[in-house]
């Protein structure tokens, strides 16, 4: 270039420098653009949780004993919502979920599905949708309102590639729809990635005949109950391997890498509970819904792997609010509305909620917890029995909500105890108590074990051998592949896995009671378990036995001992400031064994004049301790119970508690009697214990309230 040609291009007044300047200025505000436009498309950081579709009447999807689990959001902001229990697909008007806005309500776009999981939309606009029950894949013509069979037959569980009329599926749950319109499939229960391709053909792409934990290329890669998949940018699969813990990339080609999760349960490690969706956030991370620790969780790969939970993942439950206060429920299916939030289905809540940036107006932070199925609807849902044959033959009670397990010391480990134990012969047939369908994708734990269970919407059955005898023989009438058994080299059973989607009917049998000898039956939603007394029907069960209290022990706040009931010479009690109040006590129900230590279900005190009048607080008893919710506090049990308590499969059964403590509705706290606040002078403190049928003791104490200054 000339001289004269580089001074034309250059006025007088503007340097060459300058100019410089002006055009590196205009490739940072490019560049600026371009960082700007791919950050305006991803999610905002997320600073709380709300509800999107709140309880309604009953043919809301999101009614408080459903489960919603798929979820998918169209082009014009409408949710759909797979619901595991009804077999329906709902929809949410895109309006239905803006805060302030008025409820237009949810639709039912397809029904008689057999508990559908994962849902996807493809370019024309179609729903495809995972009907696990039914071992095929569905498409829904929300045009036309039509419901076809796109691959496998419905009702036959199986693995066979080819024609998709021809191909067989084993409880799918997951699905993923790529840009050529193939169709990816976790066939779940075969342990396998499969594809339909757009010509009506069914392929493997990896995984083998058994579940396992392997990388490698396509039929060498085990995967164990992998429920969930999506195709990143650059059209490989990212997977949810349910069973292993773990998140897995499958290339096209069918090579199986693991890109997330360990085996070790501490989230410090990058421990994955349950990963069962799956929601591509960018390059190198994506949310990943954590069933089992009831958490989304953002998972980042790369140079900086990391896996963070950003809400729930302390316990089960049910809280809007800030991220670090909010509680989940086994949430599944995740999906992004249009600006930018993360609705997930929270499962065993029977909700829609979301991940909520700030500054926006989609849901509502509200309290649902009144919504929960109580008590008494569930009881009007069931039909008198024990889960044993006959059905009507009154059984022996072993064990009642609320008692304490293990032993309570300082350097011990206690729990409470979250059912009702109904006794019976090693080996005896146990029994459904109600009809249900399996949702969980991995319902049973502990195999091989004194504590094998297994968990339905409303139930759990504890310390059986699920669908087997006491020889580990099948028993019952599941359908072929409903409950499969891993066993050692000496042919013990070490795992037991029940398919999504199988229904059992009250009545069936569901497996043998194991060595404990008895059957733990948990009542009520995962999360909101209640004293089963006040849901079962329980035919001529009788209790007209009061509780036997043994011993009361009272000390000061500093834990110096003022009085112990049986002593020599104490008739009653002078002291003043707070008070802790312990009594020891246990129960029976008509017919119990006469060694048979059953827990209270209700304790508390009054505070009367000598003449026996109540004070002015004290009309009515101060019921602290009522066993009807457990508290997820794990140190609740040590407010309930006084050291030495202890309670187990065998050994002595001593049932202290701390009555002036607050146990109840979930809920735990420390208190005390205090004496500070009543004037000084004679009362008589009368305490009280409860079994749930309303039958008491009372124990009466005289005490002065005298400070000795």
């Amino acid at each position: 270039m000339s001289q004269r040609s580089v001074k034309s291009r250059y006025p007088a007044n503007f340097s060459r420098s300058q100019a410089i300047f002006v055009t590196w200025l205009a490739a940072m505000l490019i560049f600026s653009l371009v960082i700007w436009r791919v950050w305006s498309t991803r999610p905002g950081a997320f600073v709380s949780v709300r509800t999107i579709a709140i309880s309604g009447p009953d043919e809301n999807p999101i009614r408080y004993h459903h489960e919603p689990f798929g979820i998918a959001v169209d082009h014009d902001g409408n949710i759909f919502i797979s619901e595991s229990v009804s077999g329906r697909i709902y929809r949410i008007p895109d309006k239905g979920y803006q805060a302030g806005s008025k409820s237009q309500g949810e639709t039912i776009v397809a029904e008689g599905l057999e508990t559908p999981s994962a849902i996807a939309f493809d370019d024309d606009g179609n729903l495809i949708v995972a009907n696990t029950g039914a071992h095929t894949i569905v498409r829904i013509n929300l045009k036309k309102g039509s419901t076809e069979v796109i691959a496998g037959t419905s009702g036959v569980s199986g693995y066979t590639d080819g024609p998709a009329t021809q191909a067989r599926f084993n409880g799918p749950v997951g699905i993923a729809i790529s840009d050529d319109g193939s169709i990816f499939v976790a066939d779940t229960y075969n342990d396998r990635i499969r594809v339909i391709s757009k010509d009506g053909q069914v392929r493997t792409i990896a995984g083998g005949s058994d579940p396992g934990f392997s990388d490698g290329n396509g039929s060498e890669a085990r995967f164990d109950t992998p429920c969930g998949l999506v195709q990143a940018n650059d059209g490989a699969l990212i997977v949810a391997d349910t069973g292993n813990h773990r998140i897995r990339r499958v290339e096209m080609n069918g090579l199986v890498t693991t890109i997330a999760g360990s085996d070790s349960p501490d989230g410090s490690q990058g421990y994955i509970d349950e990963p069962i969706s799956i929601l591509i956030r960018d390059k190198n991370s994506f949310y990943v819904s954590d069933y089992g620790w009831s958490s989304i969780r953002l998972v980042t790969t790369g140079d900086k792997q990391s896996v963070v939970t950003l809400a729930g993942g302390s316990f089960s439950g049910l809280k809007d609010g800030p991220l670090s206060d909010s509680a989940l429920n086994r949430p599944a299916g995740l999906a992004l509305l249009p600006d930018g939030e993360l609705a997930f289905a929270d499962s065993a809540n029977g909700l829609i909620r979301a991940l909520i940036t700030s500054g926006s107006d989609v849901g509502r932070s509200m309290d649902l917890t009144s919504k929960v199925l109580s008590p008494g609807e569930m009881r009007k849902m069931l039909e008198p029995r024990w889960p044993f044959d006959p059905p009507n033959n009154v059984r022996d009670i072993a064990g009642t909500f609320g008692e304490i397990r293990g032993e309570q010391q300082s350097d011990g480990f206690a729990w409470f105890h979250t059912g009702l134990d109904i006794a019976g012969p090693y080996g005896e047939r146990v029994h459904a108590m109600h009809s249900e369908r399996i949702t969980r994708p991995l319902a049973a734990t502990d195999a091989g074990g004194i504590r094998e269970r297994f968990r339905t919407p409303l139930f759990e059955y504890i310390h059986l051998r699920i669908g087997r005898d006491q020889n580990d023989l099948p028993v019952g009438n599941f359908p072929e592949g409903a409950i499969t058994y891993r066993r050692n080299s000496e042919g013990q059973v070490y795992r037991v896995r029940m398919r999504r989607g199988t229904r059992i009917n009250a009545g069936d049998v569901i497996g043998t009671l194991n060595r404990l000898n008895h059957v733990h039956l948990v009542t009520g939603p995962s999360g909101f378990e209640f004293n089963g007394l006040s849901a079962l029907k329980l035919p001529n069960l009788a209790d007209t036995v009061a509780p036997v209290i043994e011993k009361i022990t009272i000390r000061d706040d500093d834990n110096r001992l003022l009085y112990q009931s049986g002593e020599k010479d104490q008739k009653g009690l002078t002291a003043y400031g707070r008070l802790k109040i312990m009594l020891r006590a246990y129960d029976q129900v008509d017919g119990n064994p006469k060694n048979r230590r059953l827990g209270l279900y209700r304790l508390g005190y009054q505070l009367l004049r000598p003449d026996g009048s109540p004070l002015p607080d004290y009309r009515e008893p101060l019921y602290t301790i009522i066993f009807n919710k457990i508290p997820h506090d794990e140190d609740a049990a040590r407010l309930a119970y006084a050291p030495g308590s202890q309670s187990g499969y065998q050994g002595v059964t001593v049932f202290e508690y701390i009555i002036t403590n607050r146990v109840r509705d979930g809920m735990s706290s420390e208190d005390f009697l205090d004496l500070n606040r009543l004037p000084q002078g004679d009362y008589v403190l009368r305490l009280i214990a409860e079994d749930y049928f309303g039958n008491q003791s009372k124990y009466d104490l005289a005490i002065r309230n005298e400070n000795p200054k």
